[in-house]
């Protein structure tokens, strides 16, 4: 006797009403009409579900779409009457403060100095405290997203280990759940691999990429078969720990190719004291290396050295589709590019890179973890869709 397994309408029905928000977040604003063509959902059922999108406060009227000289559609897209996450991205020196929105839009709140723990969590209170957010906060809509530097356990909410910063297994549920929001934090890296998965094309279209992220410090991360790899300590991608062998001395990656510390290590040569962020103070570096400075061109070249052995190991340990640099710095392919493909084919021995996008960060103005931190929410709020 033969059985068969009954479809559940309501669960269906979550599932279309999850693919119909997708879309419009993904896609930008539509028809309904243009929702029909691009689901294959019947007219009645994209009309329905859409009606309760808007009564959930989800998505709202954006527009009219022209079908005749007469008729007129409406354009539906996500609302930004809420915000769907309060994004704090902490680096070593700075932590900004967001707002992320269900379009994939944010807007800068506020930052300050990083420092210890403690001046953090009295920072973050006195922000909670202000009334910066006015209504856009909303408690079961809103969640809490911490990008953070290190190896991070996303699953319990702890921060394991932070070296730069000198934080070791930090509960964020435990210290920021008084709030009234749902906390979720992970890697900068794994971040910025996701930022870049939502907004760009070509990771979009990519089984396999990494995101080399320099900064304070040294993160990768990991697209594979187009899911972000944590690993099972969550330490999947920190190429900064690796190790090199420089004139007989072996060296973690972050030793040599940290953009603080090859501004230190420029300032301490040169007796430069140069001003502004990291990323300022780097670009400004990357001036004295244009004019044709001797000593900066020996500090960049040793710095581009190491960064070519990198890239080769991660080359032929995964072989992805596409390399992103960014993190501190948003312009280093675009600075160095030629330079790097010049010496990456005097190594590539067997011709495994020869097929290897290279590229800068999408993300020019900002930390490319920050997006992240907001697709993480949207992703958080999809899947509690489907879980209802």
């Amino acid at each position: 006797m033969s059985s068969s397994k009954k479809i559940d309408p309501r669960s269906m029905k979550r599932l279309n009403k999850q693919l119909i928000l997708r879309h419009l977040i993904e896609r930008g604003p539509r028809s309904r009409i243009e929702l029909v063509a691009m689901t294959g959902l019947a007219n009645s059922a994209i009309w329905r579900i859409t009606e309760e999108l808007i009564q959930e406060g989800l998505i709202e009227q954006k527009g009219y779409f022209m079908r005749t000289n007469t008729k007129r559609a409406s354009v539906y897209g996500p609302t930004k009457a809420f915000a769907t996450s309060l994004i704090i991205d902490v680096q070593v020196l700075q932590t900004t403060v967001a707002l992320g929105f269900l379009d994939g839009s944010w807007e800068i709140i506020s930052s300050f100095p990083t420092n210890g723990f403690e001046e953090f969590l009295n920072n973050i209170d006195s922000i909670m405290n202000s009334k910066l957010f006015d209504e856009r906060l909303r408690k079961g809509k809103t969640r809490m997203v911490f990008s953070l530097p290190g190896i991070v356990d996303s699953k319990n909410c702890t921060l394991l280990y932070a070296p730069n910063l000198k934080w070791h297994n930090v509960d964020f549920r435990e210290h920021f759940t008084r709030y009234g929001f749902e906390i979720l934090i992970d890697n900068d890296s794994n971040l910025s691999l996701l930022g870049e998965s939502f907004f760009a094309k070509d990771i979009k279209n990519s089984n396999n990429a990494f995101f080399l992220y320099l900064g304070e410090g040294v993160g990768g991360a990991l697209l594979i078969n187009s899911n972000i790899v944590k690993g099972s300590n969550f330490a999947a991608g920190e190429i900064g720990h690796s190790i090199l062998m420089v004139k007989n001395t072996i060296f973690e990656v972050e030793e040599l190719l940290s953009i603080s510390k090859l501004v230190s290590m420029f300032e301490q040569t040169t007796g430069e004291n140069l001003k502004g962020s990291l990323k300022e103070r780097f670009d400004a570096i990357v001036k004295f290396w244009l004019a044709g400075d001797k000593t900066t061109h020996q500090l960049i070249d040793d710095f581009l050295k190491n960064l070519v052995i990198t890239i080769r190991n991660i080359g032929y340990f995964m072989n992805p589709e596409i390399i992103v640099f960014g993190g501190a710095v948003s312009n280093l392919w675009e600075t160095f590019g030629s330079f790097i493909e010049k010496e990456l084919l005097q190594i590539d021995i067997y011709g495994f890179l020869r097929n290897i996008k290279f590229r800068d960060t999408i993300f020019k103005s900002v930390s490319p973890s920050l997006p992240g931190c907001n697709i993480t929410a949207i992703n958080k709020i999809l899947e509690d869709m489907n879980n209802a």
